[in-house]
């Protein structure tokens, strides 16, 4: 079973997002509301959908982390795609209010693309 780490700080995000996932089959890590609580967990996580700014903190670190280990990652978030970083540029991004089960369809097909 697939593994997917969730880091939302918005409740009802989360715990939709977390509840979506469940229902696809997934055993969900999380939902954390704060980037030192999901650090943790990152290395057990087959994928992440992680939004860009959590109670303030940025999660490029975190998102960092997980690239390094060949983790996909998807983007859930309020914020425009064109300020993100270039060196993001090539994740996927979902903008809120669209909902979690089109970042969660974007994250599985990045999971069956890196096998």
């Amino acid at each position: 079973m697939r593994t997917i780490l969730i880091v939302e700080d918005e409740y009802f995000i989360a715990d939709d997002c977390a509840a979506l996932a469940r229902q696809a089959g997934y055993h969900v890590v999380g939902p954390f509301a704060s980037i030192d609580e999901a650090r943790p967990h990152a290395s057990g996580a087959s994928g992440a959908l992680i939004d860009i700014n959590v109670n303030g903190t940025s999660s490029y670190k975190l998102i960092d982390a997980l690239l390094e280990m060949g983790t996909p990652v998807t983007l859930y978030t309020g914020y425009d795609p064109s300020i993100l970083p270039a060196k993001y540029a090539h994740l996927p991004v979902v903008t809120k209010p669209r909902g979690c089960a089109e970042a969660l369809t974007m994250l599985r097909k990045q999971m069956d693309a890196a096998g």
